[in-house]
């Protein structure tokens, strides 16, 4: 009878040990789809961080090139500034990303409460315009139903590209 207590008695933390850790791989996981760990959204944008930078390069060259790129205000006179009431305005933001064999891009991202915009196509670049407010934000483009990422941008925690927006 001792022998069998002993057993279930080991079996039972042996048990309670595999959940333990099996509960903090999976929140691990989950932690930055949390709503306490979001990507925090910055009225000015903040630079990426330095080690990320080699990640973009080799990202780059490793298949076909997409570029996110805030114009300048100066077409759009008090875009990104503020105006007499203190608001911010947004700024006109184009979005690029070239791929002559898609049949269909979409771009989806935090300023646009991740539904999907359609983009056009022109000469073999797919293109949308986004009014956003300066900020940095997760997005990415779903290129015939499969997510990619913009090889051109740091990676956001969530695994995600991020843009600034100044």
């Amino acid at each position: 009878m001792t022998k069998s207590k002993n057993f279930w008695a080991a079996s039972a933390l042996v048990s309670l040990a595999v959940m333990v850790f099996a509960a903090y791989s999976i929140y691990g996981r989950v932690s930055a789809h949390l709503p306490g760990e979001t990507l925090e959204v910055h009225p000015v944008p903040m630079p990426p961080p330095q080690e990320e930078a080699g990640e973009e390069e080799t990202v780059e060259s490793a298949g076909t090139a997409a570029a996110a790129k805030p114009e300048e205000p100066a077409q759009q006179p008090a875009a990104g500034d503020k105006d007499e009431a203190g608001k911010v305005k947004a700024v006109k933001t184009v979005f690029e990303y070239k791929d002559a064999k898609a049949k269909s891009v979409k771009l989806a991202g935090s300023f646009t409460s991740w539904k999907a915009k359609p983009m056009t196509k022109k000469n073999g670049v797919w293109k949308a315009e986004v009014y956003i407010l300066p900020g940095n934000y997760p997005y990415h483009f779903t290129v015939d139903g499969k997510k990619k990422l913009d090889p051109g941008k740091p990676k956001a925690p969530t695994g995600d590209s991020l843009v600034m927006v100044e």
